[in-house]
């Protein structure tokens, strides 16, 4: 494959057209930009309403180009969508592919959404249902269902797997909008294929003569498993994002209890905590304190009137009190959703927009108008409740995407999708007590960049490999182990450097639980070496002496993971990793097929990442394997199980 000819090409060159679609009433209209050279040098797209201007930057990660957006009319403008079609397809990002050869990596819209590689033959599945849709997926971005047709959000990654040589297109700052990467590409040949990257806006309205600065496109081309290192270490210095210089240890009350919680179980746990001696820096109570989802400042009966003494007793036991609550969303059985129906989000017709279907929740719960200046009143007097007088100091804000539904008008009119979002968060930073750490969960991750401290990377876990209802929706969002592993894994590139990745939380438990012993410890492994935020979810006064020396072992392997990055170094070439390495010198090797089998990997790409590398020794049995002509072989190995492996280096 020749070396990708976007390095010496305009953008202009790689996207000779573009168009915008604007908005008034209920009438969109696309409209297209001429592209030229401005007098400044800079490239320039241009009509009588608006113009675009593009400077390129060049780094040592990769070439950045920098757009700015002016309304060139003397009165508003509503802009909804700016596309940018490629006039070759992906003739010039790679040269001389091979379509069947190519892989495109998904990264999903938010938390949950399904994050994988796609070959050109396989169907990016649509979820059957628009509920499914709703709540797992971008209804601006919907996947295709066309083998060949393919989508991603914020950055993808483009492989040609007989090389290993990869092209990243990604956003960068300000994310101020939604970025949406489209290939259309025929599956027999070059000639017909189509590349698309898509500025989403929402309903933004640009005022007479407003210019604004857009996010950002960053290319970088090189092997698979460094494309991703060079993007989120160059957005982690362009958003300033600085790491905490240690991991946390905490424990969530949802896995082994769901909503139905009470004060007694949460201070028997405490205790139990506190028994274990395992070093828990944090304690949340998530979804079942309160009476309706929306009704913050209201708490369900068995905690009515304790919240602060709840919290009083974790911060006594050395722990950082921790609450769940979904602040965009409101129940249909909530007294907010009934008592204050302008701060509902309504489509243009007037009609208020369900979010979703909780079963939790008893119905469905709907989005909220975050720039609506009353609700902003509410939401920062839940805040200050919440961390200032009950006195919790760890949020976990789940269900944000509530906040910026496709199709939502707004009180504030001159907001995208993103800033509104954003614009959300930032009120919750502002009302919080300083140091409080803001969690996001189903969270739109581009607009989580500078407004969280930790981001839920995949969709929830459970004590169960996976659910056969996935299959019948056609999600791979759905909840169980096997999602939430290759999130995690195909995520890890982003932690330490957008926020602390939460790969949701380990299950310790060994009975009790539908996880078999192997998948139990594929869990632990693959959250090792991840590095991520790690939270058990168990009952604490029943977890045996193994269940607590199995999580000591992942809580070390963690420690030494935290402050270096992980890579799932097959990550391109097949949908479920198996090759999961950290430069700490930990490699976590899995078995996800249907039987026991002795298991053998290419290691092309582990001696890319580390040359010196000569041989890995297994933590817990002590066995030692050699890399022998480009091959690793591990032996045995059962069904969905793993290898937690060790690197010894030439001449340590």
């Amino acid at each position: 494959m020749a070396i990708p000819s976007f390095l010496y090409h305009s953008f202009a060159r790689l996207f000779p057209r573009a168009a915008i679609e604007t908005k008034s009433g209920t009438l969109r209209a696309n409209s297209a930009l001429e592209a030229m050279r401005g007098d400044d040098g800079s490239t320039q797209y241009r009509n009588e309403s608006v113009c675009l201007s593009i400077r390129e930057q060049e780094s040592d990660d990769g070439t950045v180009y920098r757009l700015t957006l002016k309304n060139l009319l003397d009165k508003s403008l509503r802009i909804t969508r700016l596309r940018f079609p490629a006039w070759r397809g992906l003739e010039d990002i790679l040269e001389g592919f091979v379509p069947e050869k190519v892989a495109f990596l998904r990264n999903g819209y938010q938390s949950w959404s399904t994050t994988r590689s796609y070959r050109m033959h396989e169907k990016p599945l649509r979820p059957r249902f628009r509920l499914v849709s709703m709540v797992s997926s971008n209804l601006a971005n919907l996947p295709s269902n066309t083998p060949g047709m393919l989508s991603s959000e914020m950055y993808t990654i483009l492989t040609e797997l007989d090389e290993g040589q990869s092209v990243l297109v990604g956003q960068c700052p300000p994310f101020d909008q939604f970025v949406y990467i489209i290939l259309n590409l025929h599956p027999k040949r070059q000639r017909g294929s189509y590349f698309e990257i898509i500025y989403d806006f929402g309903r933004k309205v640009l005022s007479a003569s407003q210019e604004i600065e857009l996010s950002g496109l960053f290319f970088t081309t090189g092997p698979s498993h460094r494309v991703a290192d060079r993007y989120f270490s160059y957005v982690s210095k362009e958003s300033g994002y600085q790491a905490p210089e240690k991991n946390r240890l905490g424990w969530c009350s949802w896995y082994q209890y769901y909503e139905h919680i009470n004060p007694a179980i949460i201070l028997s746990n405490l205790k139990a905590a506190k028994e274990s001696r395992l070093p828990f820096d944090f304690f949340l109570i998530d979804d079942g304190w309160q009476a309706a989802t929306g009704d913050w400042l209201y708490e369900a009966p068995a905690f009515k009137g304790r919240m602060a003494e709840l919290a009083a007793s974790i911060h006594d036991a050395g722990m950082i009190p921790g609450l769940w609550l979904a602040p965009f969303s409101a129940a249909a059985n909530s007294s907010l959703y009934r008592e204050h129906p302008e701060y509902v989000l309504r489509d243009e017709w007037g009609a208020s927009i369900r979010a979703g279907l909780n079963p939790t929740w008893k119905g469905f719960y709907y989005g909220l108008d975050v720039t609506h200046p009353r609700f902003r009143e509410y939401l920062s007097e839940v805040i200050v409740t919440i961390t200032r007088d009950w006195g919790f100091r760890y949020l976990k804000l789940d269900f944000l995407f509530s906040a910026c539904l496709r199709g939502a008008n707004h009180h504030e009119l001159g907001l995208s999708r993103a800033e509104i979002l954003r614009n959300g968060m930032a009120l919750i930073r502002a009302a919080a007590v300083k140091g409080t750490t803001l969690v996001g969960c189903g969270m739109p991750l581009a607009a989580g960049i500078g407004t969280v401290d930790s981001m839920r990377i995949g969709p929830d876990t459970g004590d169960f490999w996976v659910r056969f209802e996935g299959k019948l929706l056609r999600t791979g969002s759905m909840m169980g182990l096997r999602n939430s592993l290759r999130s995690t894994m195909l995520r890890a590139p982003m932690h330490g450097r957008l926020w602390v990745n939460d790969p949701d939380c380990i299950l310790a438990r060994a009975s009790g639980t539908r996880l078999s012993a192997t998948e139990r410890r594929s869990q632990l492994d693959a959250l090792a070496v991840c590095g991520g935020l790690t939270t058990i979810s168990d009952d604490l006064s029943a977890l045996g002496y193994s269940d607590i020396e199995d999580t000591r072992l992942l809580l070390s392997v963690n420690a030494a993971c935290f402050g270096k990055p992980s890579i799932a170094l097959d990550g391109m070439e097949r949908e479920m990793p198996e090759l999961f390495w950290n430069d700490a010198l930990y490699l976590a090797c899995f078995n996800w097929g249907p039987l026991c089998t002795n298991k053998r990997y290419s290691a092309r790409a582990l001696l890319e990442r580390q040359p010196e590398l000569q041989a890995l020794k297994d933590i817990r049995t002590g066995e030692c394997f050699l890399v022998k002509d480009g091959w690793l072989n591990v032996g045995r190995m059962e069904k969905r199980g793993s290898r937690l492996l060790v690197a010894e280096l030439v001449g340590a």
